[in-house]
């Protein structure tokens, strides 16, 4: 196994290091100091298992995560923690962890076996989850920097892009190498309006959407649905909570839209087995 251990205090390091080497026979280590020094030597040279702190100097393991997530390495990883809580667990494991050790009682004589496990689950294809890029449409500044810093904290595992009207947000995803799993898209935008995007982005790229905007309306609600639009929500108090279960929610519906049109093509059969 070769092991990259993300961790900026060198006590944790050497006791760490010395644990494992009794536990992993065939451990090959390697250390980093924080995350830039990480993705410097994720660029350099593959590793199987990447531990990583939760906290770094400059910045947070689970910075060094997405990174791997983004650049699909094979890479399993696991995440040890002095002090954390339940939604930094979930944060971890929704954007790709294999597992999440505490750094509490006797964890060093567990780690090897969870980092061995960890490794296993690699191996078995049980691939880690997905980073979804999701496309927001909105002239805000504030509600594109509200709403990024909160998936940031709470659901690292979307990758927030904006742009801040439709022509521009066509514009981006016309570039070959651009490409969203989700459109967020604000009702009320300059010029072509969200509805307007929702059309065209149904048509050109089949794209989940989802509609948000300030007030409620009706009418637009109506229309909207009946475009293709997956939700509409309402910017009312606890919106920003709700939005990364929608998002997910409507990547999850696309791709089984996806295969059940495969099967009807394969099998020509109206149903799902």
């Amino acid at each position: 196994m070769k092991l990259l251990y993300v961790e900026d205090n060198p006590f944790d390091r050497d006791l760490t290091r010395r644990a494992l080497l009794k536990q992993i026979p065939d451990l090959e280590w390697d250390t980093a100091e924080g995350v830039q020094d990480a993705i410097g030597k994720l660029a350099d040279q593959r590793y199987d298992v990447l531990l990583l702190d939760m906290w770094l100097q400059d910045g947070c393991g689970i910075d060094v995560l997405l990174h791997a997530r983004r650049h699909h390495l094979d890479v399993a990883v696991v995440a040890v923690a002095g002090a954390g809580d339940e939604a930094s667990v979930i944060q971890f494991l929704k954007a790709g962890a294999q597992d999440y050790v505490p750094k509490r009682g006797q964890y060093l004589e567990q780690l090897g076996s969870r980092l061995t496990r960890a490794q296993e689950h690699l191996r078995e294809n049980i691939r880690p989850s997905t980073v979804l890029t999701v496309l927001y449409v909105e002239s805000s500044h504030d509600d594109i920097d509200l709403t990024r810093r909160y998936f940031e904290r709470r659901a690292p595992h979307l990758d927030l892009v904006a742009q801040a009207d439709g022509p521009a947000a066509l514009a981006w995803l016309a570039k070959p190498d651009h490409h969203a799993d989700v459109a967020l898209l604000d009702l009320r935008l300059p010029g072509m309006s969200g509805l307007e995007l929702l059309e065209a982005l149904q048509t050109r790229y089949k794209l989940p959407s989802i509609l948000i905007t300030g007030r409620g309306d009706e009418a637009a609600a109506a229309q909207a649905m009946s475009l293709g639009a997956v939700d509409y929500i309402i910017k009312e108090h606890g919106y920003l909570a709700a939005l990364p279960c929608v998002i997910e929610h409507a990547h999850v519906l696309a791709a089984y839209s996806a295969l059940r049109q495969d099967y009807m093509r394969i099998h020509g059969d109206a149903s799902l087995e």
